[in-house]
């Protein structure tokens, strides 16, 4: 059965701008810095927009407020990688033991309605490359994929299964691998899941691992909840 188009998560940028649900939506992103961009082996920097940007409607991280991107809708977000991404080698795996989460891991950015891309392949997971990498020192790793409809036998329909305590190995670009242990495995409800603390850049290093979950929900074209496994570094 053909899964339905695009998306995690669907909720708005930065503190929700109401963007809608689109079949298996992805959290909507932590957005890229608007700061001048630089250039690094991740990312080739757009050309400066156009618009300028008030700076009262830019928060701390640089990213717009809700009220500033919904009044300004052309003003366009800059991708900018932090330091903390160019220090530490892109994952390029992921292998939970007990599955057949057993994939291949490439780095994703935004989408144009503010969303997390995310590979079309049920076999692949996207690395959200606008924040801390699998072994950085700080900040969350974020990694999603998605599910199938109906049928749900490709591999990430196995997340919510997975017990606390398994070890998860992350493969990295031209790097030894890391590993985490799982803490946690949770439903959350995509109107109320906390995308601040999922996409969070700094505080303990974690990974976080999300896909969706829960019923299917036919008038919305989406499923109901997100799975979020959050593990820890070995």
């Amino acid at each position: 059965m053909p899964r339905k188009p695009t998306h995690l998560v669907a909720l708005a940028l930065a503190a929700s701008v109401g963007l809608p649900a689109s079949g298996c939506a992805t959290p909507a992103a932590d957005p890229p810095q608007t700061s001048a961009p630089r250039t690094t082996a991740l990312e080739t920097p757009v050309a400066p927009a156009t618009e300028s940007v008030d700076p009262e409607t830019v928060s701390p991280d640089g990213a717009e407020s809700a009220s500033a991107a919904a009044d300004n809708p052309g003003v366009r977000i800059q991708p900018a990688t932090s330091a903390l991404v160019e220090a530490s080698p892109r994952p390029v795996s992921l292998d939970i033991p007990g599955t057949d989460i057993t994939v291949k891991v490439i780095d994703v950015g935004v989408e144009s309605d503010n969303e997390m891309e995310i590979p079309e392949s049920f076999y692949e997971a996207g690395w959200y490359r606008y924040g801390p990498a699998p072994g950085a020192a700080a900040g969350n790793a974020v990694l999603a994929a998605h599910i199938d409809i109906g049928t749900e036998v490709m591999p990430f329909t196995q997340l919510k299964d997975v017990p606390p305590g398994t070890v998860i190995t992350v493969g990295r670009e031209n790097a030894e691998p890391v590993q985490y242990e799982v803490t946690d495995v949770r439903h959350e409800p995509k109107a109320t899941l906390d995308t601040a603390e999922i996409f969070h850049r700094d505080g303990e290093h974690q990974l976080m691992i999300i896909t969706c979950g829960g019923g299917w929900l036919a008038d919305e074209d989406d499923y109901e909840d997100n799975v979020v496994l959050t593990a820890s570094p070995l």
